[in-house]
């Protein structure tokens, strides 16, 4: 994020039509300026053409202002460099007040160098700041600049890219932990704050290892915790072997795994493979020059192939070197994966990662690899091969376990020549409507009857907001058993379930708008300032009702949210065999129930969910005759007998869950 009162560089978004034309301005009596202001912008280009070069200028949307709205520019009408000297081209810009914030681009039509925002505090940094092309240092001399001028086309020196060899590949954890673990994916930003900065670090996250162990977690999922672009989700990799410096060192993540394991708990990292941030040096050297040697680790064309990707949006970016391919934004731009040195790039920091003890990965965006023409840029079947090669590294390790985002395809990618795992997208949506409407939804039927079903696992909802917001609002009918309902067929459903942090005390989102809205800090107190979350001010809003749905209100509490899934994650864990046991699905779409067998070493459980609000007898035939099932959920040590034909009758109150067990 942009902090005032320094000179720092944030990504930008694509062309100008996002920018401000010049935002509120404030007059000179109300600044601390005496007497007239400039502030000199020098910028150099290698190849000293200046032609069509020019600067956006607008102020900040609040506080004071720096420049006057008749100085404030549109984005297509940059103010020009009045000269160019010694190889730097000037422009002095008419300052209204010294102590407040210009924010800038340089720009050639849509192409941008650097390709960010840019942000400058005269009353700190001083009347002159000098920027080099493709570099994101804003420097206040000409000696320095000139130095930013030779890193140039080599920045991607400046990142480890070495070939890594396979270290230790031995687990930490308990043998085919890969194949039962209960996940919680977290963001690390939004879990909890160490030092009181508002932002979520790892020690945070080491600080609450204690209360996922307790809840019964087995796994970790943490979105990208890599140097970013973004400075918040992650997704835009700076650099894929270091640490976002918000979230702490590579000893504090290493610590991490360290006591992570001694719970019992594995973690595996977000892989972005589809894209890099455009501030990754190595991308910087592959727009600085069309002969740059890193060019073709990425995707080029000399001009606008007008390719549309996601929702109509532009794929093809400007940049003052030709066009280049960038799917989700011009801030993402695609890796060239039809090469194989970027593959093996990408391989050697999977082993990077797994050395440092990580136990898998989710990839990130799998389906969208491979573009080979304007309407065949997605679910490629190059993807597969590239994603196999990918498994076959983790793999190399044992005991790991990786998973896959293929949203509209999660079958192909779950197959063992692929990924290997993929999510059940979009079965959040089926999970739910069968508790709210207290009939099966046939999406259920399906998953639960697919071969593949133990390569897919469930989740209910995640970081993104086109696979739906978060569920509690829509689940708090039946005073709240809704929710109950739908966490029993997610954990009980699927070998390997996906839970999002806050789930299970019914977070909420927050008042943003789209993704945003997902990511609010975690709900720990009813505090209606921080959640426990932080001791300072949190970088995010709250969820809506962090006053009613937190762990410090539900933690202990018997009948919360909280206490059934741990309930659930503890009955897992007791019980192997509902975690792996074959799956036998006995109801049909538009039933009432739910009820399915898990049988595996001789033992068969019989699960039987009542997804109606009504009492009911369930009649299941567990194919055993005249055998004593015990009860092992919600109460053990009661019993059933089958009949001589296989048969038991059960009792069930509204909404309710039973599990029997055979010996």
């Amino acid at each position: 994020m942009c902090l005032a009162l320094v000179v720092v560089a944030c990504s930008g978004g694509g062309g100008g039509g996002g920018f401000s034309s010049g935002g509120s301005s404030t007059s000179s009596s109300s600044s601390s300026s005496v007497g007239p202001l400039t502030l000199n912008i020098h910028y150099k280009r290698i190849d000293g053409n200046y032609s069509g070069w020019g600067v956006h200028l607008w102020n900040d949307t609040t506080g004071i202002a720096a420049v006057a709205s008749s100085t404030a520019t549109t984005w297509t009408t940059p103010r020009p460099f009045d000269g160019v000297s010694g190889g730097w081209a000037t422009v002095a810009i008419p300052l209204i007040a010294s102590n407040a914030n210009l924010n800038f681009i340089i720009h050639n039509g849509d192409a941008k160098s650097p390709m960010l925002n840019l942000h400058i505090n005269r009353s700190t940094f001083g009347g002159d700041v000098w920027v080099v092309q493709d570099t994101a240092t804003l420097v206040a001399t000409q000696a320095a600049a000139e130095i930013e001028a030779t890193r140039v086309g080599h920045q991607g020196n400046d990142i480890d890219t070495s070939a890594i060899a396979i270290g230790s590949t031995a687990s930490a954890l308990p043998a085919n932990w890969n194949r039962n673990a209960q996940f919680m994916e977290i963001f690390v930003r939004s879990y909890q704050d160490s030092d009181g900065d508002g932002i979520g670090d790892i020690k945070g996250l080491i600080s609450k290892l204690d209360y996922l162990k307790s809840l019964g977690v087995t796994g970790l999922w943490l979105m990208p915790i890599y140097k970013s672009q973004d400075h918040d989700h992650g997704y835009s990799v700076v650099d894929y072997r270091s640490i976002e410096a918000d979230y702490g060192t590579l000893a504090d993540f290493d610590n991490l795994m360290t006591q992570a394991h001694a719970r019992g708990i594995g973690i595996i990292l977000d892989y972005v493979m589809n894209h890099s941030a455009a501030q990754n040096p190595l991308f910087l050297d592959a727009v600085s020059d069309s002969a740059n040697s890193r060019r073709n680790w990425y995707v080029f064309n000399a001009t606008n192939l007008g390719w549309t990707g996601f929702n109509g949006t532009a794929s093809w970016h400007a940049s003052e070197s030709g066009y280049y391919y960038g799917v989700f934004s011009d801030t993402m731009p695609d890796w060239n994966l039809k090469n194989q040195t970027v593959i093996n790039y990408h391989l050697d920091n999977l082993r990077f990662w797994l050395n440092h003890g990580v136990d898998g990965f989710r990839f990130d965006a799998v389906e969208s690899f491979i573009e080979n023409g304007p309407t065949s840029w997605y679910n490629q079947p190059q993807n597969h091969a590239i994603l196999l090669q990918a498994q076959t590294v983790i793999n190399s390790y044992s005991n790991r376990y990786m998973v896959c985002e293929a949203a509209d395809s999660p079958s192909e990618y779950a197959a063992t020549t692929s990924c290997g795992h993929a999510f059940a997208f979009y079965h959040g949506a089926d999970i739910k409507s069968s508790a709210i409407s207290g009939s099966l939804a046939q999406g259920i039927v399906d998953y639960l009857n697919a071969v593949d079903r133990p390569r897919l696992p469930l989740f209910i909802s995640n970081h993104d907001s086109f696979a739906g917001n978060r569920p509690f609002p829509d689940l708090t009918g039946h005073a709240g058993t809704d929710a109950k309902i739908a966490a029993a067929i997610e954990i009980l459903g699927s070998d390997t379930p996906f839970t999002y942090y806050g789930e299970e005390v019914g977070m909420a989102d927050n008042n943003d708008i789209g993704d945003s809205a997902l990511r609010s800090p975690m709900s720990w107190t009813n505090n209606a300032l921080n959640a426990g979350f932080t001791t300072g001010t949190p970088y995010k809003g709250l969820s809506t009702n962090v006053a009613t749905q937190n762990v410090a209100a539900e933690n202990g509490v018997t009948g919360s949210l909280h206490d059934w899934y741990q309930s659930l994650y503890a009955l897992r864990n007791a019980y192997p065999v509902l975690q792996s046991g074959t799956l036998t699905l006995l109801s049909q779409a538009g039933s009432t129930s739910l009820v399915f067998l898990r049988q595996s070493g001789g033992q068969t459980a019989v699960v039987l969910i009542n997804l109606s609000a009504s009492s009911q007898t369930l009649n299941v035939n567990t194919t055993l005759p005249s055998t004593t099932f015990t009860d092992i959920y919600p109460t053990i040590g009661g019993s059933h007998t089958s009949t001589s034909g296989g048969n038991l009758s059960i009792p069930m109150t509204g909404q309710s869950i039973v599990v029997e067990a055979s010996p």
